[in-house]
């Protein structure tokens, strides 16, 4: 028993994709929901959300491997549930970005932006990884529990 999730982003991450989860068998199990992919403007990238290979910036695509991993930090920048970590790169730009030193992509949540002329409202930009809605995360990690708990991700750029 497992899952697959898909996330699929505009090349333009300054607007927000969507996040599906299937079972083994190909049956949409969760979603379409709202995702951000948007990486922060860093310092230390120039400033420069879109360079994915870096740390903080979007994020990358390809295929990784899922686990779940238990709450903790900041509940304002990780949201006050579970997170998926994408914790094993597979293929893609996803393997790349793992060999430049970025590994702790996630999904998560976190407080909402406030700012509603924002193209990516009312999620926001995280340091690299997906975010989701609260309530979203709570229910994403909900549908991984009951499928096994480990999985894999394809993020595609659409």
């Amino acid at each position: 028993m497992g899952y697959h999730i898909i996330a699929n982003f505009p090349s333009n991450r300054n607007y927000k994709g969507t996040l599906k989860v299937y079972d083994d068998s190909g049956k949409l199990i969760f979603g379409p929901k709202d995702a951000l992919g948007r990486g922060s403007n860093d310092e230390a990238n120039g400033k420069d959300h879109t360079n994915w290979k870096l740390q903080n910036a979007d994020i990358p695509t390809g295929v990784a491997n899922t686990v779940i991993h238990n709450v903790g930090g900041s509940v304002s920048s990780y949201g006050p549930h579970k997170r998926v970590w994408l914790n094993k790169a597979v293929s893609g730009n996803f393997l790349i970005a793992e060999k430049n030193g970025r590994s702790e992509i996630m999904i998560h949540s976190g407080d909402p932006a406030t700012d509603t002329s924002l193209t990516w409202y009312p999620l926001r930009p995280t340091l690299g990884c997906i975010r989701l809605s609260n309530d979203d995360q709570k229910a994403l990690i909900d549908v991984l529990v009951k499928n096994g708990g480990s999985g894999k991700i394809t993020i595609n750029e659409i």
